[in-house]
């Protein structure tokens, strides 16, 4: 017996002594009215990062802030009275009992509900079948969960497990609930340094929304993130950019104190020092060999490649590379040396006053 010949014969048994099986028992013609009545608007609950009545992800690295800056949006989108505090429930489930207690005082000082694995009989496991009671009873509508991490919910790694966790994350959205969910990224970045989410792609396949977060500079203890648009539903920011004191010493309130967003002038200054910064590394070896070069009195062009070549044992493609990248006028843009043309085309290669 095939599954399909089974399972007529199963729906035959259920439906014994009843009219013949038919799609249309569960037809939502005649509810047109009650369902545009809980219609709700696209209205921004973080920023412009995550609509009311979506489901979103926010990938980032630990320790990139993805925690702080979350936390940092919810607040101020209730302090603008964006959001119904009541209806949020932040489940933190990634964290010591001393950070723990500390957003516990922020939940408390702001209105919206702190849950955690193990604490007044709330089971992570459990999650699923709290959401599907929620959709059971009608009261999914308008409330925003927030999982802190998601992995503590359910296997990312497997399919099977983040299907069906994205589809019941599905059916409490559909019911008028929004969903906010954290994840890590790969240690590994893809070919152009970007971060890469961590596991299948079941997650970000069924959500509405998708963000990757990621540091773009962190100079003198202060850090610029970025978050960047992987999938939109609605008019969401495909890039924000938010800047942050992480120096040793201070409290979690005072980081969270310190967050403002950065303007897109600032952005491209900082993703210019990160590209620079980048690029120093990338050729540091090169570099520090045409440095040792020239102040040996090796200036020509031929013979610097070759004489830097040995001194680093690098390839002469990687030299000529950082030869070129970083000639210039400007130390502080990791510009060490300047070219001049001498008789007879000769390139001469000289050191700047403070790059040597």
């Amino acid at each position: 017996m095939t599954m399909l010949d089974r399972a007529a014969q199963l729906a035959a048994e259920q439906l014994d002594g009843q009219q013949p099986f038919s799609l249309d028992q569960f037809a939502l013609n005649g509810h047109a009215e009650t369902m545009e009545a809980k219609m709700q608007e696209d209205k921004f609950i973080l920023g412009r990062l995550a609509i009311l009545g979506q489901s979103t992800v926010f990938y980032a690295k630990p320790n990139a802030g993805k925690t702080l800056l979350t936390v940092w949006l919810l607040i101020e989108a209730i302090k603008a009275g964006e959001i119904e505090p009541t209806h949020v429930f932040y489940v933190n489930a990634d964290d010591n009992h001393k950070g723990l207690a500390f957003k516990l005082r922020l939940a408390e000082q702001y209105g919206f509900r702190m849950l955690a694995p193990g604490y007044n009989g709330f089971e992570a496991k459990m999650l699923p079948s709290y959401l599907g009671s929620m959709v059971h009873d009608d009261q999914a509508m308008g409330k925003i969960l927030v999982l802190d991490t998601v992995k503590k919910f359910t296997d990312l790694m497997s399919k099977g497990k983040s299907s069906a966790f994205s589809e019941v994350v599905r059916q409490f959205v559909m019911h008028g609930g929004s969903v906010i969910m954290l994840a890590h990224v790969n240690k590994h970045r893809d070919e152009e340094q970007r971060v890469v989410y961590s596991g299948t792609s079941d997650l970000v396949d069924d959500c509405d929304c998708a963000y990757t977060l990621d540091l773009v500079t962190e100079e003198m203890g202060r850090r610029t993130a970025k978050f960047e648009n992987l999938k939109n539903r609605g008019d969401v920011a495909l890039e924000a950019v938010y800047e942050y004191d992480a120096s040793e010493g201070l409290s979690y309130r005072e980081r969270l104190e310190s967050i403002r967003p950065v303007s897109d002038a600032e952005r491209h200054q900082a993703e210019k020092r990160r590209m620079m910064a980048d690029r120093l590394e990338r050729n540091r070896e090169a570099v520090d060999a045409i440095k040792s070069c020239l102040r040996d009195g090796i200036c020509k062009k031929t013979e610097l490649i070759v004489e830097a070549k040995s001194r680093a044992v690098v390839s002469r493609q990687k030299i000529e590379r950082a030869l070129k990248e970083h000639t210039g006028s400007s130390p502080s843009s990791h510009e060490y040396w300047h070219l001049e043309v001498a008789d007879k085309n000769a390139h001469i290669y000289k050191l700047n006053w403070g790059g040597g």
